[in-house]
């Protein structure tokens, strides 16, 4: 079964360690189906907590998703022990963050929505439920120093 991954890249300003927090974590992504090339017109939500029983089999997926244009049922699985934090030795380069098994689909496009979080460079102040779907910036009174991320881009691999 094919594995797409999901690699970032980000500048990162006085912050490192951008992750994702947890397995509950809802990942944002739109698929492809592999029999008939539909995408998904909409974000479809994906989360290595959440399990779905597939049909005809014994198995269980994170995602059970019908195609809107053949009607077959695909499914993909979060790899969570695939999932890396951002740092800021990795800046400028791409890092690959999470990994998402498929079956029947394709990983089309990635979206970086709400949840994420970081961590002060030298403070460690942590920086929680962030919204990337912009830049974000703040301030770290810890370290008496303006943080931020921006120019946020992805690749599926």
């Amino acid at each position: 079964m094919p594995v797409y991954k999901v690699a970032i890249r980000a500048q990162l300003e006085n912050v490192t360690n951008l992750q994702a927090p947890g397995d509950d974590f809802q990942y944002c992504i739109k698929v492809k189906c592999t029999s008939c090339g539909e995408v998904t017109d909409k974000w479809q939500y994906v989360s290595a907590d959440e399990q779905v029983e597939v049909p005809k089999s014994r198995g269980t997926c994170n995602l059970l998703i019908k195609c809107k244009l053949c009607s077959r049922v695909n499914n993909a699985d979060v790899l969570s022990d695939t999932k890396k934090p951002y740092t800021a030795d990795d800046v400028p380069k791409f890092k690959e963050i999470i990994a998402f098994e498929c079956r029947g689909i394709s990983i089309a496009a990635f979206k970086f929505g709400d949840g994420w979080q970081c961590e002060g460079v030298e403070s460690h102040t942590p920086f929680t439920d962030l919204n990337l779907d912009d830049e974000w910036c703040e301030y770290d009174e810890s370290a008496d120093c303006p943080v931020g991320i921006s120019e946020l881009q992805y690749k599926i691999n």
